[in-house]
């Protein structure tokens, strides 16, 4: 179980920056604004669906597995 639980924690960390990374690239091709891409982390930008999808995504994934790394040290301390 806990070789279960340290697989998925990594998977779900690792897909969400990428998740986020292809929204952040999808978003600098589209609009040619390199600088917009560090605006996007703190002020609201013109983000089209899909780019706003793969960021959501990419951000669930990667909060889910922090929550899932909270557990593994709470059940499993190293």
């Amino acid at each position: 179980m806990e070789t279960t639980m340290g697989i998925a924690e990594m998977v779900l960390i690792i897909s969400g920056l990428l998740f986020i990374t292809k929204s952040v690239m999808q978003y600098g091709k589209r609009t040619s604004d390199w600088g917009g891409v560090v605006k996007m982390f703190y002020k609201r930008v013109g983000m089209d669906t899909a780019e706003y999808k793969w960021y959501r995504l990419g951000v669930s994934c990667f909060i889910v597995g922090v929550v899932v790394r909270i557990v593994n040290l709470t059940f499993w301390p190293v």
